[in-house]
Parts: C-alpha cells; structure tokens; sequence
C-alpha cells in the first residue's frame, strides 16, 4: 500500500501539482487499519518481534490496534503482552486471555519468565499494569470489540491457535451482542491473515500451530464465513527467515533495557527459532504487494490429529489465498525488515559495546569494560552455547583494540568480565536443570579444543575450557563456585603436550588469529600443570578426571590416570634452546607484521635461569625484534 502511495505522490508532482496537496492524498488514503491480534505468546520468539513492529505501525499511523488475545493459557503468557505494551508506550490496549484452550502445548522457549526478573532494587524489571487474573476470556473480548466495530471493518491476524477463534464461532448471544459468535464474525471481519499450512509439492500438512489445536482448527476452517478473505502464510515462508540470537544482540547493543533483550540474555534462544508469524502482520499492514500470493481457492483443514492437512483447491471465485516463497534475497530482505525494527528503541544507551573507540589498554580497558558488563556479556552468550573459553570471550574488546596479539593487555578487563560471566552462566545451567560441568585445561597449544571436540559435551550444564595457569588455585576457585550453586557432577579433562609441540602449535595460531603465547608465558603455563593431577586426586577424589595427550600431535587420545602421571612438565635447557631457536627463525622469516613482533616474542628476560648459551640467543632475538621494528616505522 505504501508503496502504490509514494507512486501516486510522485506522478501528481511531476504533473505540477503542489506537495501540499500531495501530503494530503497520502493522509487521505493511509487509513489506519482495525486490526486484533491473536497470538500464543509464551513460546516461540517470531510472536515477539512481530508485537514489537506491531507497535511500531501504531506510532506511525497504520494500524488501529483494538486488542490483543492471547491463546496460550497462562497469566504470565498475558503479562508478556502487558510487558511489551508498557514499553513500546500503548499501555491501554485490551488484552484478553485464553483460559480454555490447548492444555500443556510444547513451549520451545519458556521466556514468560522475564515477567518475574526484578532490578537492583528487587522491584520488577518492566513496568505491568494490567492485572491478569482480571482479564477478560478471549472470545469475549473478540465479541466486545467486535460489536463496537464498523461493519467489515476489522483485520484480524491470527499467528496462534485457532482455539480462542473457534469458541468465538460457537458462542451465542450476551452482554455485548445479540448475535452469534460466527454471525458477529461474519458482519465485521474482512480479512484474516493467519499463520498455517505448507502448500507445497508433496507436503500438506497443516503447520504446528493448527496441529496443536487440530479440533479447533477444524471448527474455524469449517465455520469460516465464505465473504472473509483468508491469507495464509504457510510456515516454509518463515524457515527461511533465521534471526540469528547474536544479530538479535548485537542489533540491541545499544540499549541497556528492552523485554527482547531480556529474553535472549535469560533464555537460550538458538532453537532453530524462525520468523514466521512477522510475515502475516506485515502482509496485513503493507499489501498484497510485499508478497507473491497463489490465485484465489478454497482450503479444507483435514483432522489427523499431529498429522492434521490442509488441502487447496483453486478456485476464482474462492476467499483463500497463500503466500508463495521467492528466492533467498526476498527472505533476506524480510528478515532486514524486522532487524530494522529490532534497532528502532525508544531508551537508547548512553554506552555501546560494537562501535570501535579509541585503542583502550591496560587499565584504560577495564574502565571502559567495567559499565558495559552486561552487555559484553549479552555478546558472548549469543553464541557460547554452553561453553565459556576465555580466550573466545576475548574477542569482545576488539572494538577498543583488541586484535589477538596483545592479549596481556586485555587481561585484567578479561577476567573482570569472565568473573561475572561464569556465575551467570552457572546460574543458567541449574535453571536449565543441569548439573554437570567439564573443565577443560592443559598448558596453551596442548590441543585441548581438538581434544574436547572428541567428546560429546552439547548436553553438559557447562564447558569450561581455560589453560587456568597459575598453579592450582583457578582450578580450585572454578570447583567451588559450581559445587557452590549446585553443579556437583564434575569432570576435569586434563590434556597434555609436549613443550615443543605446544609452541610450534601456538605460533601456527597466532600467524592465523594473531593470537600468539610467548615464550616466558608458555614456560609458565606448562610449569603451572605439574602436579595438578595429583592434586585433583588428593583434595577432589570425588571429580572424574579424564587424561588426554596429544603429544607429538598425534592425539587426542584418552590415557590411564597412572600413565598421565608419568607426564614431564619440567622443561631441560635444551628444549628452551629449541624454542629459542624456533622463535629466531620465525623472527627472521618475515611472514609478521610489526605488531605480532612483540606479542610473540614477549618479555625474554622473565625467563627464569637462563644459561649463558641461552641469554646469547635471547639477546639475538631482542637485537633482531628491534631492527625489524625500527625498519617498519621508517
């Protein structure tokens, strides 16, 4: 429809036509539409977004909202609803609530939770001022607004079940209407944009929503009057529309407070999650136009039960239409549409976290990390899944300037952050209902990624993979928080290289990721490991330790506690001369730029009990860092 508009204003223009006049064509012709929504908040994210654009049409003049039904039973499913109103500013919409509906229907994301998250203060996050246990029965609702309305007025986009509609249908006359549920329905309603179907070569089935409800679906299919248009957005229309949980984030970054935010920060949210019901609403608002829509039928909903059909029959003459997929930019371009939206916030924070800034180091860092933990935190756990790896944590301060070979510089603002991420990732496993945890450690380029790759940890409460260096007191801390908060299923991976292996592997890495360990740091990460093991067993008999080595790189391969105790983490002069030697030749190779010169190298004088031979070379490699270096900045 916007788009017929704009066409209209610029072909009155170029006929000479003052703009004024043009200005007032288009608020003549942009009628607000009547609509209802009817959605089963409480699962699926798709109904989110589409109540979030939703609000977003109201502000600017398109849809006339007269309710909101919600048919998903449940009080909080409602106080969704009266979150999102609150926010987006439309405090006063009706909203009515199925109380007899699909009873335990599947919920993918429980996310009607964020209804309990409370502030600082411990008063509740997001403003409510609707009293659920107060609210209206939807059909009831349906049968007030729609006696208030204009005859053929009202849109009604159903992305739900058909159960609040199909008691509509059956009810008789009350307080509100001397007609039937169906001929109140019929007077009033146009069109019905609804979210079911398949429609394509080989597969009828009729979508989850109408599977779910199979019995109400077929009372609204059947008893549907022939003069109402129905529209239906079959669910291969959204398989193709995937929000991704960190675009989410990330297209949220910028606000510190938002129930969507609140959602995907508090509930695992990468459930193959798709945006099908968005694509009613916005078919409803802005035309036929931004849709390729089959010819008119008729469609018969066929009820099996979880096998339910819905079977089209072209037909001129028919009142039912379906949206019709195009190829992979049309969905992109829908899918930007909604992203659109997401970034459109009416409480913008005064921080952000994907701008870049400044290079920030050191101490500077972590003033800039520190008010921003929420949503460095938010970023990560986008994607972590189930895994907290520091070093991957990293990544978030690259737009300050961290880029994989200054990580000393990072390190402090690091573990502030992590700190406060591994209580909030222990807190998500127990409400998840787990209680295992897998430590992965071992000195940096052990192999400990590949080596954890070999187990099957999709199921763990949560993955801890860290080389932990520092002697035993990381590791212990990492125990006791999760025994703490109730994860007492504990497994330690320890896994082992040889030093040499270690830092071949580490530079390979870094020239990939530019994230290097040096010399002194690797010596002092592999040290750190010896006798870990025999520690585990004296203070934690009740952990399962797991030995893994990769020595030579021929693991990963799980060995005996009594062959992983003969491990040899002392390191000969010989093997520090080898690496020297190694680090010397990669010097003079060429292959790094200026700045991965010192993140490799490091600080070669921390090296503890150096031999004269070593110190010699040592100095070689300073000696040559420096000439490198004063080459490129000239």
């Amino acid at each position: 429809m916007r788009h017929l508009i704009l066409s209209i204003i610029l072909c009155l223009c170029a006929s000479g036509i003052q703009a004024q006049n043009a200005d007032n064509l288009t608020r003549q012709k942009v009628q607000p539409i009547n609509m209802i929504l009817d959605s089963d908040f409480g699962s699926s994210t798709d109904d989110l977004f589409a109540l979030m654009m939703l609000h977003h049409y109201i502000d600017d003049g398109l849809v006339d909202l007269k309710g909101i039904i919600v048919d998903r039973e449940g009080e909080k499913n409602a106080g969704i609803v009266d979150i999102f109103n609150n926010y987006y500013g439309h405090p006063d919409i009706p909203v009515g609530l199925e109380r007899n509906g699909v009873k335990n229907p599947r919920c993918f994301i429980p996310y009607n939770g964020i209804c309990d998250l409370k502030d600082a203060q411990g008063q509740p996050l997001f403003k409510r001022t609707l009293d659920a246990n107060k609210l209206p029965d939807g059909y009831k609702l349906y049968r007030k607004l729609l006696s208030k309305a204009e005859d053929n007025s009202i849109v009604v986009v159903a992305i739900g079940f058909a159960t609040t509609l199909s008691q509509l249908f059956e009810s008789g006359a009350d307080e509100y209407s001397q007609l039937s549920g169906l001929e109140l329905f019929k007077q009033k309603v146009k069109a019905v944009y609804i979210q079911s179907g398949r429609f394509e070569a080989g597969d009828s089935l009729s979508g989850y929503n109408m599977r779910a409800a199979s019995k109400q679906s077929a009372i609204f299919y059947s008893k549907l009057p022939e003069k109402v248009d129905l529209i239906m957005s079959p669910s291969n229309i959204g398989d193709k529309m995937n929000y991704l949980p960190q675009d989410v984030l990330v297209d949220l970054s910028y606000t510190d407070w938002n129930p969507i935010k609140a959602v995907y920060t508090n509930y695992t949210c990468d459930t193959g999650q798709r945006m099908w019901d968005t694509n009613c609403l916005v078919n409803a608002v802005l035309g036929d136009n931004e849709y390729h829509l089959s010819p008119r039928g008729w469609v018969t909903f066929v009820d099996k039960g979880e096998m339910s059909e819905m079977l089209f029959k072209p037909d001129p003459n028919g009142n039912a239409r379906y949206q019709m997929p195009g190829d992979s930019y049309y969905f992109q371009e829908k899918l930007m549409d909604i992203r659109r939206h997401n970034r459109i916030n009416r409480y913008p924070s005064r921080l952000t976290i994907e701008a870049p800034q400044p290079t920030l180091l050191s101490s500077a860092a972590t003033a800039w990390a520190k008010p921003r933990i929420g949503l460095l935190i938010d970023k990560y756990l986008a994607t972590a899944g189930n895994k907290l790896d520091p070093d991957e944590f990293r990544t978030v301060f690259q737009p300050i300037g961290y880029y994989g070979g200054n990580v000393t510089a990072y390190r402090e603002a690091e573990k502030m952050v992590v700190d406060s991420l591994y209580t909030i990732m222990l807190d998500r496993a127990v409400r998840h209902g787990k209680n295992t945890l897998t430590i992965i450690t071992g000195a940096p380029g052990s192999g400990k990624s590949t080596a954890a790759r070999q187990l099957n940890l999709k199921n763990e409460g949560l993955v801890y993979d860290a080389a932990l260096s520092g002697g035993t007191a990381r590791l212990e801390k990492v125990i006791s928080r999760a025994k703490a908060k109730g994860l007492n299923k504990i497994t330690v991976m320890l896994v082992y290289n040889d030093i040499l292996t270690s830092f071949t592997n580490s530079i390979n890495r870094g020239k990939n990721t530019n994230r290097f360990c040096t010399v002194d740091y690797m010596l002092q990460s592999f040290s750190d490991n010896k006798g870990k093991l025999e520690w585990l067993q004296k203070q934690h008999p009740e952990i399962t330790i797991i030995p893994v080595t990769c020595e030579g790189n021929k693991g990963p391969r799980k060995i005996s506690i009594e062959e992983a105790l003969k491990w040899d983490y002392d390191v000969s002069e010989e093997e520090v001369n080898q690496m020297l030697s190694t680090l010397l030749d990669v010097v003079n190779s060429g292959e790094l730029w200026e700045q991965q010169l010192p993140s490799l190298v490091g600080d070669l004088s921390a090296i503890p009990n150096l031999s004269t031979r070593n110190k010699k070379l040592a100095n070689e490699i300073n000696t040559r860092v420096e000439e490198l270096l004063h080459n490129y900045r000239n």
